[in-house]
């Protein structure tokens, strides 16, 4: 049981990212977090100062249309080479940040930091007018969230994720302090493997069969 963990764990490590481009602002304690994921479903989960690292964000989800899919993925996929060379360039946290992290298929995953008065490059002010218009629109709609804090996931639980999918709770494995969750994906043969914690933080709500 330990190995098969083990192994589960290791397979989620190197799991690609299922968004294509996603942005983390930071400024006075507060945080919003825009993801699109490879879906077509944008999120928009915002964190206001003081409120603890375990409080439920406030979160706001809606599908784009095929052609916002298709335009934000190209504006990602040209700014990709630009961006990949500030990559690896550290950024000492300062008040007021941007993480940028891209995941655009066929290539390798990437992040950067930089502080939010100063984007490094013409390519990071683009795909963040891109984003800027994005979380506008988002706003606009707002999605009640479930607290689940204390939810200790179960066989045959289900759950809506922030990116639209339903998972099923298939298996609950124990190794140590860790509970690993093998959860199937809709209705299909597809399973994926998170911690316990890591489906909290992804969840939007418990669903009754």
């Amino acid at each position: 049981m330990i190995a098969a963990a083990i192994v589960a764990l290791a397979a989620v490590a190197a799991a690609p990212p299922t968004y294509v481009v996603e942005r983390v602002v930071t400024r006075n304690g507060a945080s919003t977090r825009l993801s699109v994921f490879r879906n077509g479903v944008a999120v928009l989960a915002r964190k206001g100062a003081g409120e603890k690292p375990d409080e439920t964000p406030a979160v706001v989800r809606q599908p784009l249309s095929e052609i916002e899919v298709q335009v934000l993925s190209q504006v990602v996929e040209e700014c990709y080479p630009d961006l990949a060379r500030f990559a690896d360039i550290g950024q000492a946290p300062v008040e007021g940040m941007v993480e940028l992290r891209l995941a655009p298929a066929g290539r390798e995953p990437l992040s950067l930091r930089f502080p939010l008065t100063a984007a490094p490059t013409l390519a990071a002010s683009r795909l963040g007018q891109a984003l800027d218009g994005l979380e506008v629109r988002l706003t606009r709609t707002n999605v009640t969230r479930e607290d689940l804090r204390d939810w200790e996931p179960k066989i045959g639980d289900r759950v809506e994720l922030e990116d639209g999918r339903t998972v099923e709770v298939l298996d609950v494995l124990i190794s140590g302090d860790t509970a690993l969750i093998r959860a199937q994906v809709g209705d299909g043969p597809a399973s994926i493997f998170l911690n316990a914690e890591e489906l909290r933080r992804l969840a939007l709500r418990r669903v009754v069969k």
